[in-house]
């Protein structure tokens, strides 16, 4: 049965009258509960007036308990034993419960899983649950713990009942093989470039704000995000990329970096449902900024 809260003295003076009574005195309760001796016997001695009984008494330093007062730290350590046993409970189970991640599959397929031994070295023992998402409109805070879009630079997360903040923000470079550079050159006019149905809009909007003359280029579609990476390196076409993604293949040779007329960003962010987050959210999203 529910208690009565409207008929119950304050939880402040009923927490200072059980720490008098775990400690054996105003002093010791003082020191548990980080205020001063005064405090807490002027909140014992409140509640003593609103119950209208003495529940402690003062002999030298230490305090003994009247018949009352037994009963009632006796109930009272009961009580707030049991809402501090289901308290350390709740944290255990939110600690152990995996981390829900939704981010792009791009992302999770060339920096995430490449990567994530490193955060389990950090971490061992966590568990993550990710899953990768192309669109994440209808996306409800309570299907996830976190999730991570990239968006045009300017733009922000949209996503019902969340808070969010930027983890990173992206130069987008033009990628090519060198084997198509020695054949074509350069110049962009003169290159194919990639692309793929997923995120056509975006890409082309992205490359003519890039400065490339969108209507005057060799468009070929591909599948995929990751068929375009590999048809790149394969010399089949030129294509944007994430600067984080693409500096693997850069520093490896496999592809070489091409000229823009104007520099675009992407932008990252980190999207968490409003109130309590996952106890994961925060090494995580601070292991992924050192990847990005």
């Amino acid at each position: 049965m529910s208690p009565h809260w409207k008929t119950l003295p304050s939880l402040t003076s009923l927490r200072a009258f059980e720490a008098t009574a775990g400690h054996g005195g105003f002093a010791g309760a003082a020191r548990a509960l980080n205020v001063t001796h005064a405090a807490v016997a002027q909140q014992v001695r409140a509640l003593e007036a609103e119950l209208g009984v003495s529940l402690a008494v003062r002999t030298g330093r230490t305090v003994s308990l009247t018949d009352a007062g037994t009963r009632l730290a006796a109930a009272l350590a009961d009580g707030f034993g049991a809402i501090a046993a289901a308290v350390d409970d709740i944290r255990v189970q939110s600690a152990s419960r995996p981390l829900r991640i939704v981010a792009r599959p791009f992302l999770v397929d060339r920096l995430i899983m490449p990567n994530l031994a490193r955060f389990w070295q950090m971490h061992p023992g966590v568990e993550i649950s990710i899953l990768p998402r192309r669109d994440f409109t209808g996306l409800t805070a309570a299907s996830f713990d976190l999730a991570i879009p990239s968006l045009r630079d300017g733009c922000t997360p949209d996503i019902p009942g969340t808070d969010s903040h930027l983890i990173a923000r992206v130069p987008i470079v033009a990628i090519a093989a060198p084997s198509l550079v020695a054949e074509r050159g350069s110049d962009p006019v003169n290159l194919p470039w990639l692309w793929h149905e997923e995120d056509m809009d975006l890409k082309l909007s992205v490359m003519a704000e890039s400065g490339l003359p969108v209507d005057r280029l060799c468009q070929v579609r591909i599948g995929s995000p990751n068929l375009q990476a590999e048809a790149v390196r394969q010399g089949l076409g030129a294509a944007l990329f994430n600067a984080s993604i693409a500096r693997s293949d850069i520093d490896s040779g496999d592809v070489v970096e091409l000229s823009l007329p104007k520099a675009v960003y992407v932008t990252y962010f980190a999207v968490y449902p409003k109130g309590p987050r996952h106890a994961l959210i925060a090494p995580f999203v601070n292991w992924l900024e050192s990847l990005i």
